[in-house]
């Protein structure tokens, strides 16, 4: 039960738009985790529903250095992933840092949430 997902797409598989989607959708029944805990800033438990997933962005942290925390924060957006996180509150982020905090990253920086697929493994 170490299955997990890997970023990018592969001919015969399914493919996510996140990894929680990927770990959802293809390990439902996984009982050890690997899959979410392959995950950086991987939630706490494994959800069962994506919509049980949120991530905030961390302000605290300079710009450039700053990534994506998993939960929520009074005062904070939330994002239904790491990826919509990084897009949507780092867009001008040149460092690539918050997208270099996630397992499993893609090689690039995407643009677009569209631009990012996961496949299980």
């Amino acid at each position: 039960e170490a299955a997990t997902c890997l970023p990018g797409t592969m001919d015969g598989r399914p493919s996510f738009s996140s990894m929680a989607a990927c770990c959802i959708g293809s390990y439902p029944d996984q009982t050890s985790g690997a899959c979410f805990a392959g995950m950086a800033n991987a939630p706490s438990a494994a959800p069962s529903a994506l919509s049980d997933i949120k991530y905030y962005p961390d302000y605290d942290t300079d710009y450039e250095a700053a990534t994506c925390l998993p939960g929520t924060m009074d005062g904070r957006p939330s994002f239904s992933s790491m990826a919509a996180c990084c897009i949507g509150s780092y867009p001008d982020q040149t460092s690539g840092a918050c997208f270099a905090g996630m397992a499993n990253a893609p090689s690039a920086a995407p643009s677009a949430l569209s631009d990012i697929k996961y496949y299980p493994d």
